[in-house]
Order: C-alpha cells, then sequence, then structure tokens
C-alpha cells in the first residue's frame, strides 16, 4: 500500500540513511557472463574472484530515490502489477522527471521532478550521530616538494616530491607497501580504518542460464560487505516532496537482494566537511568525481596539478530512451547500459597544486560537469596553505 504523499514546491534538505539488513554487493563495469563468439568462448569482464565496491554509485542511490517515490504513489503506479497506470505520463514526469542519469554533452543538470539534488554517500554513526568520510589516500604520507625532480610521465613533464611515510610508520615509502585508507569526521577529531567498517562476506557460486543449465566457465567467488555495528549508509538530499512518509520502507539497492531500512529527517546541515589548512594546497575528492579533460580548448584539466595520489573507478550506467515507456518494473524494458565506459576518481584521491590560482581552476572543472554534480559526484574539500 502507498504512503500518503505530500505534494509541496517548498524544497527542504533531507539525511536519509540506508541501514543494510545483512550483507550487501555493488556491483560495477564487470559480470560474471560468457559469450559465444564464432562458436569460441569470450569472456567479458570475467574473474574466477569478483568483489563489491564498499560504496554505492551516486546513480543507484538516484535511481533507488525515483522508484521509492513512484512505486509509493498509488496515483501513479500499480504495485501488484509492478508497472506505472496507463493515462498518467505528464504526472509521472512531475513526480521523478522523464528519465534517469545520463551524461550530456553540454554537461547541463536534468529533472528528476521532485528529487533536485542529492550529496554525496558517506558513513554514519547512528549511536553517535557522527558522519564519516573517505580521508585522503595521502594520510599515511609525508610529501616534501622542496626536495623533488622532474620527469617525463606519458610525454608530460611533472615534478615528483619526496615522499616520507609519516612518524610511526617506516622512514621510506616504498611503492610494493599498501597504503592505509581511512574514514574520517568532517572536523577531524575521530579516524577509522577501512578494514574495521567493512567485513568481508565470501561466498562460492556457480552462474546459471534461465533454464538452471550451468555455464561454461561459471564457477566464480563472490565477496560481499557488512558494515560494523551501529553504522550505514548516508547522503543528503534536496527534495520537494516529503522524504520524511517512506521512514521505515524496505528498499533494494545494488544485486543479489541487498535489502536495506530507508530513514529520512530533515537535515541540520552538520555533514559538511570543514575547511583544513595543511602545509600545502591541494583538493581531496569527497566523492567519485568525473573529470573532464579540457577546461579550455587548449589547456588540459591535468595541466594544473602538480602532482596526485589517486585510484580509478570505472563506471558505466543504465539508462533508457525515456523511462516513462519502460513500463513495467519486472523486466529492465529498454533498459541499457551506456555504450561508452567513463574512469572517474575514487573519492579519496589528492591532487596537489602550485598556486591558488590553478587549484581554483582545478575546481571549476569538477564543478563545470552539472550532471555529475546534481547527483552527488565531484565533490570535494579545498586545503589551503598554512
Amino acid at each position: 500500500m502507498g504512503k500518503e504523499i505530500a505534494m509541496s514546491e517548498t524544497k527542504n534538505k533531507y539525511l536519509v540513511k540506508l541501514i543494510p539488513l545483512g550483507k550487501f554487493f555493488f556491483g560495477g563495469d564487470m559480470t560474471f557472463q560468457s559469450d559465444s563468439l564464432k562458436g569460441k568462448e569470450v569472456t567479458n569482464y570475467a574473474s574466477y574472484i569478483i568483489h563489491s565496491f564498499k560504496m554505492p554509485q551516486q546513480t543507484s542511490l538516484l535511481g533507488m530515490l525515483r522508484f521509492l517515490l513512484l512505486s509509493n504513489n498509488d496515483q501513479l503506479f500499480d504495485s501488484k502489477e509492478n508497472h506505472i497506470k496507463k493515462g498518467v505520463v505528464n504526472e509521472v514526469m512531475a513526480w521523478i522527471g522523464e528519465k534517469s542519469f545520463n551524461v550530456k554533452s553540454d554537461h547541463i543538470e536534468a529533472n528528476f521532478g521532485k528529487i533536485d539534488r542529492l550529496g554525496p554517500c558517506f558513513l554514519y554513526n547512528q549511536k553517535e550521530c557522527k558522519a564519516y568520510f573517505k580521508e585522503g589516500y595521502d594520510a599515511d604520507l609525508d610529501v616534501d616538494f622542496s626536495k623533488s625532480i622532474c620527469a617525463n610521465i606519458n610525454q608530460v613533464k611533472m615534478e615528483i616530491p619526496q615522499i616520507r611515510m609519516r612518524k610511526n610508520k617506516s622512514p621510506n615509502y616504498s611503492g610494493k607497501e599498501q597504503l592505509g585508507t581511512y574514514y574520517i569526521t568532517p572536523d577531524g577529531t575521530d579516524r577509522k580504518k577501512e578494514e574495521d567498517l567493512f567485513k568481508k562476506d565470501s561466498r562460492i557460486g556457480i552462474d546459471k542460464d534461465y533454464e538452471g543449465k550451468v555455464k561454461n566457465a561459471a564457477f566464480y567467488k563472490q565477496i560481499s560487505y557488512r558494515l560494523e555495528r551501529d553504522f550505514c549508509f548516508a547522503f543528503e538530499v534536496e527534495a520537494k516532496a516529503d522524504l520524511t512518509v517512506y521512514s521505515g520502507t524496505f528498499v533494494k539497492l545494488g544485486a543479489d537482494d541487498s535489502n536495506f531500512l530507508f530513514k529520512a529527517e530533515l537535515s541540520d546541515g552538520q555533514c559538511g566537511f570543514l575547511p583544513h589548512e595543511a602545509d600545502s594546497l591541494r583538493v581531496v575528492l569527497l566523492s567519485d568525481s568525473y573529470l573532464p579533460l579540457f577546461v579550455e580548448k587548449e589547456k588540459k584539466t591535468m595541466e594544473y596539478v602538480r602532482y596526485a595520489i589517486t585510484r580509478v573507478r570505472p563506471f558505466r550506467f543504465l539508462s533508457s530512451s525515456n523511462s516513462i515507456e519502460a513500463r513495467d518494473y519486472n523486466v529492465k524494458y529498454k533498459s541499457l547500459r551506456s555504450f561508452e565506459r567513463y574512469d572517474l576518481y575514487e573519492s579519496g584521491s589528492v591532487f596537489y597544486f602550485e598556486n591558488s590560482t590553478k587549484m581554483d581552476e582545478f575546481c571549476k572543472a569538477l564543478d563545470s560537469c552539472k550532471e555529475f554534480v546534481q547527483v552527488g559526484y565531484n565533490k570535494y574539500c579545498k586545503i589551503k596553505q598554512k
């Protein structure tokens, strides 16, 4: 049965919490499937061991919200048949927008109906009411530009600083060492190791077709995750609908029936990252980010960067020619995986700069991709020099 819908043109900011009800699996640009090509088995993006990402994609959060609003509106959605009712196209477009996320050549914002914009996903300790964002990947490092050398990498001249491990670590950094990944509160007073927050849940599986027959190269090991006790996922949403009426609803996010309890409350705006000061100018990504190749016609975006410590996450999105025509939610009707793969810089990636002008130009490039910013990508924290 649908919720009582609160129609309003007043835009409010909400804190949404997604509490895992068990293990979860967030997939990406990979698959278990083996395709047959001219009599030969060709495996695409396949691996014996397949890992879940630890954080959900922002586009998945958007899709979850759109379906939550739609499926709980009895005037627009037939919950028994699991599809949009006839003759309500305009009403559905006003409620959740016409289409899902899509990358646009002019990088303008989209219309998602009552959903205006999303903030980046972070971890939230419900007991202590604390938000945790991924800390920069240089958390264990001292990066010293006073003893740097110049080198040409991929035909680009770069300045390579001296890198040492911080105090209480081994004095010299080795590329063979695995850098720690941490989550930190916005005020910087508390940090936690990633491995203490995400617990692995490993399962062995065999991939079968719809008739129950075992496929070739079908054996695999799948690694899902569980969150530490009292922790959940959270993100802020600006919307012109009352999201609090959906609190207590169970939602699906990710693969393998990853179920979550949805909670929403009015946000007090205390989840934002506070300004920092450090020994060098840098930008830390708070969410996965798409960086355009050029800021200007001839100026490459990365030419503004002095040095960077990054990780990349492959990204494709599911889209449809017209999501309103995709009436039947029992199947992914006219739902297509984007042909182009986008490489996003992961949250926690760090970019160093020679001066504030170059840092500002780099941030303008992140801000210019408005369709990404709108759904919570391309969020960052500027760290100024002391």
